[in-house]
């Protein structure tokens, strides 16, 4: 099969969720005649977000943003007014690392969904 992946989650809101990942993060968004949003990201994947009357928020990452720098993406987004997750693991800043990852930090969008960077070698 030649293919290739395109994700997709939910939200219940494609406002907020635009402002949000447009808005906040800077990411290039674009919107079908079916209110859906379409995240346009590096290296031309894309990510599609629905909104959903009934829409639960993720207990698990739905979506992984790869950085070249998790801790500078860390600090411009805190000045951005976005908070990283105090999981367990993570230091001061939010980040988790190990020998067995690479520096990763979490957050959620505005409709609960969990969203991770991380530095992934090959990848960002």
């Amino acid at each position: 099969m030649d293919a290739t992946a395109v994700a997709c989650f939910s939200t219940d809101s494609v406002a907020q969720a635009k402002d949000f990942y447009a808005g906040t993060l800077g990411i290039d968004v674009s919107e079908l005649a079916t209110g859906t949003l379409v995240l346009n990201l590096a290296g031309g994947s894309h990510v599609f977000i629905y909104e959903k009357e009934d829409h639960a928020a993720s207990n698990y990452t739905t979506l992984i943003l790869a950085v070249a720098d998790v801790r500078a993406t860390v600090r411009d987004l805190a000045a951005k007014g976005v908070q990283m997750a105090p999981l367990p693991g993570t230091d001061d800043e939010g980040v988790a690392q190990d020998e067995d990852m690479p520096p990763t930090a979490w957050f959620t969008d505005p409709a609960g969904n969990w969203v991770a960077i991380g530095e992934m070698p090959g990848v960002a």
